[in-house]
């Protein structure tokens, strides 16, 4: 069964002034997010699994990596089920937006985010949609430094001529990656890199185990001599 559509009572404030606008725009983005997940959950099972993402990327022109859709899968999934239920992806969304250092993962925001002000369904965003996410993301001061930074991507216009104003989704990852601050220090594990690291771990420990009970490894080769025999 899909999730309930959201509520429309979700972010209440105490401030009778703000009360109807912050409950208002807290309601448009919900929904958004919710259409955003009832696109990529094909099958209306009430979650997103590899199949569903691998597809929709396609969809959209990207050709995913090896790990990609796998890692940004296991960012948000919570239980371990490897698929994205509604309550992860409403989560995962909160954290990102009230993160303020950059530490929390957004594979799986960035394609959030792309679809909802994508409305149209195109598969591309323009360059007014492009900056009301860069809005959302550095405000208002921030945003003509940032919106430059992006469009000095090179989107593979003809030299000296108006370049093609339509943002595809890969293209869209190489410029938010231009506009992140590189000097912000946060580290993000991959499914892959902590499986390699687990396994690399395992090696050392079994290593510095056989160096510090030598007596150990010796009585145990002696016994599987003996049981030989």
């Amino acid at each position: 069964m899909p999730p309930p559509p959201p509520s429309k009572g979700a972010g209440k404030t105490s401030d009778p002034k703000q009360l109807s606008q912050d409950q208002y725009r807290e309601a448009q983005e919900l929904e958004g997010l919710f259409k955003v997940f009832a696109k990529l959950d094909r099958n209306g099972d009430g979650k997103i699994d590899a199949d569903e993402l691998t597809f929709y990327l396609k969809y959209l022109g990207h050709k995913p990596g090896k790990h990609e859709v796998t890692d940004m899968i296991w960012e948000v999934d919570e239980n371990g089920d490897k698929a994205v239920q509604w309550e992860e992806f409403k989560t995962m969304a909160d954290h990102v937006r009230h993160d303020k250092k950059g530490l929390e993962p957004r594979k799986m925001f960035n394609l959030a985010e792309f679809m909802m002000v994508d409305k149209d369904g195109s598969g591309s965003i323009d360059l007014d949609e492009c900056m009301e996410i860069l809005f959302r993301r550095y405000g208002k001061d921030g945003l003509e430094a940032k919106t430059a930074e992006f469009m000095s991507l090179d989107t593979g216009g003809v030299p000296g001529e108006e370049g093609d104003n339509a943002i595809s989704f890969s293209e869209f990852l190489a410029g938010i990656a231009k506009t992140e601050d590189k000097s912000a220090t946060a580290f993000h594990y991959s499914q892959g890199m902590v499986a390699t690291t687990a396994e690399e771990n395992r090696k050392l420990m079994a290593e510095i185990y056989s160096i510090t009970h030598p007596t150990a490894k010796a009585t145990k080769r002696l016994s599987g001599s003996q049981a030989s025999q």
